[in-house]
């Protein structure tokens, strides 16, 4: 893995599922097609997969930065088109560097990435004006045709490569409770939600049983802990830890786990079928809690 590589597709995934453009149109169709057999998992959203909306999440924002086509329907420029002038550089450099590290491509394709980007990046310090010109023109087109060349002539490489990140950008979201919490209530604004002409959700798919590998992430991801009271269910004899749906079944919830949280018996009964406030899983490094004096 090369880590500034997993920083670049998470921060590009991140900037997609908040644009309304991206999850209304790109998101919703790559569900749809899912569903209609086009893609794989054909349970996407209607069962609690490992591999769910996260990991696909994950796909498909790594096939949007390798889209050279600008076949999505909320672009009409690839990715590599939008990025402003020395950022095509760093682009390719984290490009480079990940395929080389996988050890799936040709050593001599992504040598001849890496020369001409050090070709560039001498010039700075030799001749500035120079490496200017370079990054605003001929350097950069150079560039942009290997890279069209890499996703025309490495397909199978570069969809293996694929699956290795794309389970870096799902473990990342999962982690994060919150996040979890808006993906799923994306995917009912988006329009999975069973959304009646009265403008009520209801319910549109059936009540799953959850996998022993389910309950082993979620108690990972809680740490054993009720996500509403902070409860240690694991090491408390009398309670008993509870899958909860955030935005319930009955209200137009899906049975993906980004929806799904660990509750004790006493905050599930209470929240019942309602949605409710999503407190945060990542842990308090810097946002300690203040201490309280005597009486307080």
């Amino acid at each position: 893995m090369y880590f500034p590589f997993v920083l670049r597709l998470y921060g590009h995934t991140l900037y997609s599922i908040r644009d309304h453009n991206y999850t209304g149109l790109d998101l919703f169709y790559h569900i749809k097609d899912c569903w209609k057999r086009r893609d794989t998992p054909h349970d996407l959203l209607l069962r609690p997969l490992e591999r769910g909306l996260s990991f696909k999440i994950g796909e498909w924002c790594y096939d949007t930065m390798f889209d050279i086509e600008a076949a999505n329907a909320s672009t009409t420029k690839p990715y590599i088109a939008k990025l402003y002038k020395e950022d095509v550089l760093w682009f390719l450099e984290d490009v480079a560097e990940a395929a080389k590290l996988s050890g799936l491509f040709d050593k001599e394709v992504l040598e001849a990435i890496e020369t001409r980007i050090n070709e560039i990046g001498d010039l700075y310090d030799k001749n500035e004006t120079e490496y200017w010109r370079q990054v605003d023109g001929r350097g950069c087109r150079d560039l942009i045709g290997m890279f069209f060349a890499l996703c025309r002539n490495y397909s199978t490489p570069l969809s293996q490569l694929k699956e290795l990140y794309a389970s870096e950008i799902a473990d990342r979201i999962l982690h994060d409770r919150q996040l979890c919490n808006f993906l799923a209530e994306t995917v009912m604004n988006i329009g999975f939600d069973g959304e009646t002409h009265e403008g009520l959700r209801t319910q549109w798919m059936q009540r799953e049983s959850w996998p022993s590998r389910v309950k082993t992430i979620l108690n990972a991801r809680d740490r054993g802990r009720c996500a509403a009271c902070g409860v240690d269910i694991v090491h408390e004899l009398n309670e008993d830890g509870h899958i909860d749906h955030m935005f319930p079944i009955a209200s137009g919830g899906c049975n993906d786990l980004v929806n799904l949280q660990l509750l004790c018996s006493k905050c599930n009964l209470t929240k019942s079928d309602k949605s409710a406030g999503v407190t945060n899983s990542v842990p308090q490094y810097i946002r300690r809690p203040k201490k309280r004096g005597p009486g307080c």
